[in-house]
């Protein structure tokens, strides 16, 4: 059977070497799924433009994002999403306590949050089909209809890179272990 390829900047097609240049530049390294998305220029330009237009661009707190992008691949089932994610929350003051609710599935604590990760999980369960009731739950928590469609471009970007995970079969690196799924996090 045919071995998807993770590659380096050398070996990557030409018209990915530019993006995972960047990538190494913004974060010290490049990360597994980049690697493996390098393969093809398309994937790895559209999730980097995605990407960048979700954090950059949509009007929520960076820990609020990253708990979007936790709650889509929790439901998922991205194991490496969810230990970067679960990374990316905590590093952006999202209380511990909300980030294993988050991940256990459970109702957060937080009424706003609630409201944000509830959304979240529906959009993805039900690919977008939401019931009024839906919105106006978390029209009630302080959100806007202009933030419906932020949700789902970072509940795109998660379908996008849960699926590429998946089917790469792409493991935790070690620096994301203490993040991984089944284990509880502590502030």
């Amino acid at each position: 059977m045919k071995q998807f390829t993770k590659h380096t900047i050398d070996t990557a097609p030409e018209a990915s070497k530019e993006i995972l240049t960047k990538v190494k530049e913004q974060n010290g390294a490049i990360s597994n799924l980049f690697k493996y998305m390098a393969g093809s220029p398309a994937a790895l330009e559209g999730y980097s433009n995605l990407s960048k237009s979700f954090f950059a661009k949509t009007s929520f707190t960076t820990g609020e994002q990253n708990l979007i992008l936790l709650s889509s691949s929790v439901v998922n089932q991205c194991q490496y999403c969810i230990a970067a994610h679960t990374r990316g929350a905590k590093q952006n003051g999202i209380p511990s306590k909300i980030i294993n609710e988050v991940r256990k599935q459970l109702p957060v604590s937080n009424q706003r949050l609630n409201a944000l990760v509830t959304l979240t999980e529906k959009i993805t369960v039900s690919r977008g089909h939401l019931e009024a009731s839906d919105l106006e739950v978390f029209y009630d928590a302080g959100f806007t209809p202009e933030q419906v469609m932020d949700v789902i471009v970072g509940v795109s970007l998660k379908a996008m890179s849960n699926y590429i995970n998946h089917v790469t079969e792409n493991i935790i690196s070690e620096d994301m272990e203490p993040f991984a799924m089944g284990k509880e996090i502590e502030d």
